[in-house]
Parts: structure tokens; sequence; C-alpha cells
């Protein structure tokens, strides 16, 4: 699994994540993952956005990390939005009920501007 951290060039108040690849379990696949979504979320990130357009498989312990730091920035006033996702990852990510807790689009520039929609209509 290949995973980078940006800020999103339409609003650098949202940190963007870009997974690649497929997420096993250990240190270069959840591990990492986990790392990565704790280490924003400390670091006093309030929205992300995982984009998952490039990601082919995801184990279920990826999605129970996307629901932790769901849960973690919601404590803080904070919301996690998954763009991207389809095939394989669309259809285990729904199977499992994720798209009831978690706001899915079909891109990355969606979900920017779902947050973008909320900063203006509070």
């Amino acid at each position: 699994m290949e995973a980078t951290v940006r800020e999103a060039l339409a609003d650098p108040q949202v940190a963007l994540v870009e997974l690649a690849g497929e997420m096993d379990i250990g240190p270069a696949g959840v591990d990492r993952f986990r790392q990565i979504l704790d280490g924003l979320v400390e670091s006093g990130e309030r929205r992300i956005v995982l984009d998952l357009s490039d990601a082919s498989y995801i184990v279920s312990r990826g999605f129970g990390q996307i629901l932790v730091a769901l849960a973690r920035l919601r404590t803080r006033n904070g919301d996690l939005r998954v763009a991207g996702a389809r095939g394989p990852v669309w259809s285990a990510a729904s199977a499992v009920g994720l798209d009831n807790i978690i706001k899915f689009y079909a891109s990355v520039e969606e979900a920017l501007e779902s947050f973008a929609d909320e900063a203006r209509n509070p």
C-alpha cells in the first residue's frame, strides 16, 4: 500500500490522504494507515478526505481504523469523508454498512465541496 498525506489544494483546512494499491495487515498496511490517521488527528486536523480512487483492496481492519479516526475527529467537532471508493473497496465498505456512517463521494472534489458547503451553511 502506498499512502500520501497532503494539504488539499482547494482547501488548506482539509488534509487529503491518498491510498493506492492493496492495504493488508502489517507494518506497510494497516499499521502505517493507523499511524497516518492518528498523526493527523493528534496534530489538530479536523477535516480529512480519504481518497480511495487508486485503492484496490482494504482489509477489514483498515475499515476499522477509518471508524476509529472518524470517532476521534467527531469528538473534536471534525469529520472524515471518503472519496473515489469503487470496485471491491466500495463493495466491502457498503457490505459492512460504512456508507451509513461515513459520507462517501464520487470524487475528491465533491468531498472537498461538501466541507466548503458546511462552512458556508453551518
